[in-house]
């Protein structure tokens, strides 16, 4: 045991831990940097140069919040989760009615401590700012949100600053999360250090920041583990999905999941490159763990192209196209930069060819 224990103790003193070459600054100051991330340049290719000036906006859903909340517990535990998030009993109301007691609520917190004391015409003046059922009558709309949602409005009052969950929802996090830390293919990623296992090191929420082509980039990622004996290092991202866990593969291509780990990646391995002690160890392929709340049956898939350079395509007729994340980056920041009135390529003073803009449909 005493000679088990030395052997521990010696491989402590010759280790260097992955967190001294991240980016060591909390979550707000990393939210707040200026750097391109995934969800900017994935954001960028799904929606194109028309919602560029959308590109910033906070989207909030519940199937948005639901991953949020398995993340805290799981990255953070159960006190980064009650430190973010309260759970209260309510009957469940519509994303669309949160949108617009929240936007309510900011606005009248102060001098209306109840929904229906809002006058109907502050009430429908923010639903059509929400575009919350245009086409229903104005006071149908004011008498909808006031019924549906009293009951949050007044639970914003307690809550602060933490997201509301109800009790439902709640139970479907606690079961995901228990879903991952027990099932066969996913229990090793999310076990506990274990100090009698040195070898092996979980660090979960890393920050990173890596410059490319003059372009700067951040990212944190939800869970890298170590091997110090065997020298690799195993990037992992958590996702929870509407798609059963077996049909990730469609949201990776919904979600410009390819864009993550390209990037991610490319950024560990700088920084790891830049490291005396971490320059020779290997970085294996992006993995994402994930779950549909549903079906809790945690897979895991590898993405086998994290290192592949340039433009890839994919499908049966290649009409999957995935763009490298350095080259939507530059032509991002371009944008951000010179803020043009049309895309590039478009001739704003000139004639545009047809016959190439229709060959890219």
């Amino acid at each position: 045991m005493r000679k088990n224990l030395l052997k521990i103790q010696i491989l402590q003193m010759n280790k260097k831990s992955f967190k001294d070459i991240s980016w060591n600054v909390d979550e707000a100051t990393y939210r707040e940097d200026t750097a391109l991330s995934y969800s900017t340049l994935a954001r960028f290719e799904r929606e194109g140069f028309n919602n560029l000036d959308k590109l910033f906006d906070k989207i909030e859903t519940s199937s948005l919040t639901f991953g949020s909340a398995v993340d805290s517990i799981i990255t953070g535990g159960k006190e980064e989760f009650d430190s973010r998030f309260l759970v209260a009993e309510f009957p469940p109301i519509p994303d669309s009615i949160i949108k617009v007691v929240k936007l309510l609520f900011s606005e009248f917190g102060v001098t209306h401590r109840t929904l229906k004391s809002i006058p109907d015409i502050e009430v429908i003046g923010f639903a059509s700012q929400c575009d919350y059922q245009n086409n229903w009558k104005p006071e149908t709309r004011a008498k909808v949100i006031k019924e549906k949602g009293e009951e949050y409005y007044n639970l914003l009052f307690i809550a602060g600053d933490k997201t509301i969950l109800d009790t439902q929802t709640y139970q479907d996090i606690c079961k995901a999360v228990n879903a991952l830390k027990d099932s066969s293919s996913t229990k090793f990623y999310f076990a506990p250090n274990n100090p009698f296992e040195p070898d092996i090191e979980r660090f979960y929420q890393l920050k990173f920041k890596g410059i490319f082509d003059g372009i700067e980039y951040r990212n944190m990622a939800d869970l890298i583990i170590v091997n110090y004996k065997e020298k690799w290092v195993k990037p992992i991202d958590l996702k929870t999905s509407s798609h059963t866990e077996w049909d990730f593969y469609k949201s990776f291509v919904d979600w410009k999941y390819d864009i993550q780990a390209r990037l991610y990646a490319a950024i560990i391995r700088q920084n790891m490159d830049k490291d005396e002690y971490f320059k020779d160890f290997k970085l294996l392929d992006y993995e994402f763990i994930v779950i549909n709340r549903k079906t809790l049956v945690p897979l895991v898939w590898s993405c086998p192209f994290t290192y592949a350079v340039g433009t890839l395509k994919f499908g049966r007729n290649e009409q999957i196209i995935m763009r490298s994340p350095f080259v939507i980056g530059k032509e991002l920041s371009n944008y951000l930069s010179s803020r043009p009135t049309v895309p590039l390529e478009i001739e704003e003073n000139g004639s545009n060819d047809l016959r190439k803009w229709l060959n890219t449909l």
